[in-house]
């Protein structure tokens, strides 16, 4: 996996893989919520190695995540990926300064999409926008993970307030009782009121979308790890793992939506299965109750990405097949995606025992 991430370097150049096929990435300019994905594996790939060719590459890619800020560039909640993947992770291998620097202006961008009423952070469009400022969605439990670096980095607890009350109305609004749950849901904006779940990606409003499931597993992990004294956080992401491994089909490796109705398509989505892998390995952590069985789920996962997913093609420019990023919008059904690549390759530094801590709580901390 490092050798492709080599590879692709000068492949890729000063631009960013977002999804292909035929064992080819498509690439893009640093303009949507894609883009700080190939960054974080360049730091992967250079905590592992020490080759200074990532190194260069990764930190000759950040200015274009500081001219995304000053031209205000696709701000979404997605603030919290761009700039944990690029900045914080910069910051935290190199001791940049200025990579410090532009990840706290990050959050407090993100932080600035919290509302109050409702106790939630905004998902979409611009703050108080008003078809979208009521909604927050389950993607947006990997997006504060910036806040709760930048109070710990700052010494400034209102981040971290910020994120763990979004975690408490995720828990409450996006978690149905049976462990599912809903991808998008929105709030009355005058009075918090909650309004009810929607799906955005998914096949309907009560389907259960796949990688929003596994978007919560590990997102309320990383959660558990900054805030251990609240055992809700455990609990919620325990939930979400059982669900998504009971609607696992026989090959393990998830269909797009786990609930999809007769004659719908029936693509899977690899990606899912990464994310909620990397959740699992988290959860043997923070969970010690129930490290075993987590341990057995994440070694079904892992299996079933290297036995049908895994491109070995000794030229493939990616890692894993068969993600499905935007099935409604027939958006890279059947792909490679940026995402599921950064996220199989975490797990894999976590199984060989070597990962360097781009969204919980730094190593340097807990010591």
């Amino acid at each position: 996996a490092v050798e492709r991430v080599q590879r692709n370097c000068a492949r890729f150049d000063a631009l960013f893989p977002n999804y292909g096929e035929d064992h080819r990435y498509v690439l893009r300019e640093n303009n949507n919520w894609l883009a700080a994905f190939w960054p974080g594996m360049l730091w992967l790939a250079y905590d592992q190695t020490g080759d200074s060719t990532l190194r260069d590459l990764a930190g000759a890619l950040l200015p274009t995540f500081a001219t995304r800020l000053d031209r205000q560039i696709h701000i979404t909640h997605d603030l919290g990926f761009l700039f944990t993947l690029s900045a914080r992770a910069q910051y935290q291998l190199t001791a940049d300064p200025a990579a410090r620097a532009l990840a706290l202006r990050a959050a407090d961008l993100l932080a600035a999409r919290f509302h109050a009423k409702g106790r939630y952070v905004q998902a979409w469009g611009p703050i108080g926008d008003p078809d979208e400022g009521g909604r927050t969605i389950m993607d947006t439990m990997l997006n504060v993970p910036l806040l709760f670096w930048a109070g710990a980095e700052s010494g400034n607890p209102a981040y971290g307030s910020i994120a763990l009350d979004h975690a408490r109305t995720t828990a409450a609004h996006l978690m149905r009782p049976d462990g599912s749950t809903y991808h998008t849901f929105r709030f009355d904006q005058q009075t918090g009121a909650p309004l009810g779940g929607a799906t955005h990606q998914g096949v309907s409003d009560d389907s259960l979308w796949a990688r929003g499931q596994a978007w919560g597993i590990l997102g309320f992990a990383i959660a558990a790890d900054w805030e251990p004294e609240q055992p809700f956080l455990r609990r919620a992401a325990r939930k979400l793992a059982r669900r998504f491994m009971a609607e696992l089909p026989g090959d393990d490796v998830p269909l797009w939506d786990f609930w999809l109705p007769t004659g719908a398509p029936r693509y899977r989505d690899s990606s899912a299965a990464a994310i909620a892998l990397c959740g699992l390995q988290r959860l043997i952590q923070v969970d010690a109750a129930h490290a075993e069985e987590y341990r057995t789920y994440a070694n079904r996962l892992l299996s079933a990405l290297l036995n049908h997913c895994w491109d070995d093609d000794p030229d493939a420019q990616g890692l894993i097949k068969h993600g499905a990023l935007h099935i409604p919008k027939g958006i890279a059904v059947d792909a490679y995606l940026i995402f599921g690549d950064y996220f199989m390759l975490e797990a894999l530094m976590r199984f060989s025992g070597r990962a360097p801590e781009f969204w919980g709580v730094p190593s340097t901390q807990k010591e």
